[in-house]
């Protein structure tokens, strides 16, 4: 998804910002800095306005980035947070964009990196060694480890401490368990669902439509501290029946679910919720009174390249077409 920022996942940078590799250690013996010292500026354009960040370099090593102008409504804390990401890992690669500010996060990687560019000393590239291979159509390409995994798209519905209704879009979600029934999202502690999960131990998964997909990636492009999103998509909040959130009337299909666990799973936080009730609109079912996918049309998200898909259509029967491979 997001991120745009609601995604905890969604957490996506662009191929241009992966093009730096962490730094090396410098000043060592027989090393050459991959940066020059001083103090360097780049800017790149924010969710409303351009962002620029100074780029403190010494001895060869990233001492400090500062976001030292923005015109940001909803920052949150990228500002701070992204930097001190940028400083630890010396570098942009891997750095997440925080939730509910992906615009903002992405700009300050993108103007880091164009400091970065400045300071950079040019040295020549060490021939690569090449290794001969014996050819195999099968061979796999490695990634690194890495979130490159597509995943359905879902909105978490909450309340606040103060009963504010609020959603946020997610891309970490997933059944984890079938007896109890219980589904688990991952979110970062930044962003605003956290807290009202933790206050309310209670939060909605609601599966939106391919017609809803503007107002559920708005749901990822702005924090419910400061913004009522219901207001804002003409979307209605209803209170749920079985547990203490709210859900989207119109999307049309819900789970309502209980927290029973939470796990510190590193940047993110694995809430576990068991399933109270999934209510449908009858308009998606099918004739066996299940979902139907070709009526729900959900959509899907690839995070590292920020696009939303369609999902296909139906290739086969679980359980049956493996069967012939047994015959």
């Amino acid at each position: 998804m997001k991120t745009k920022p609601g995604f905890p996942g969604f957490i996506i940078l662009s191929g241009a910002f992966v093009i730096l590799l962490v730094l090396s250690v410098c000043g060592q013996e027989g090393q050459s800095p991959k940066y020059r010292d001083g103090v360097y500026q780049g800017t790149s354009r924010g969710y409303i306005d351009d962002v620029t960040v100074e780029l403190k370099i010494t001895n060869g090593r990233i001492e400090s980035v500062t976001v030292v102008k923005h015109g940001e409504t909803a920052p949150q804390n990228a500002p701070l947070l992204i930097p001190e990401q940028i400083v630890s890992r010396q570098g942009i690669e891997g750095v997440d964009a925080v939730s509910g500010a992906t615009s903002t996060s992405k700009a300050i990687l993108d103007a880091t990196g164009k400091a970065l560019e400045k300071a950079a000393v040019d040295q020549p590239s060490p021939a690569p060694t090449i290794i001969p291979q014996k050819e195999d159509k099968h061979m796999k390409k490695s990634l690194g480890a890495n979130h490159f995994t597509p995943s359905p798209v879902w909105v978490i519905g909450s309340y606040d401490k103060e009963g504010k209704p609020n959603v946020m879009t997610a891309a970490w979600v997933g059944i984890c368990c079938s007896d109890p029934p219980c589904v688990t999202i991952s979110l970062r502690k930044a962003t605003y669902t956290y807290g009202n999960i933790m206050e309310r131990k209670a939060y909605t998964v609601n599966l939106p439509s391919e017609e809803f997909l503007k107002q559920t990636d708005y749901f990822g492009l702005v924090s419910g501290r400061d913004t009522d999103k219901f207001k804002a998509t003409d979307l209605t909040p209803v209170k749920s029946e079985l547990v203490d959130a709210p859900y989207v009337k119109e999307f049309p299909l819900i789970l309502e679910c209980q927290l029973v666990h939470s796990y510190e799973a590193g940047l993110h936080t694995m809430f576990i919720g068991e399933i109270k009730d999934v209510k449908a609109d009858e308009s998606i079912l099918g004739p066996n009174g299940l979902p139907d996918m070709a009526k729900l049309k959900p959509f899907m998200y690839l995070p590292k390249d920020s696009n939303y898909y369609r999902m296909g259509e139906k290739i086969g029967k679980g359980f049956s077409v493996g069967k012939e491979i047994t015959r």
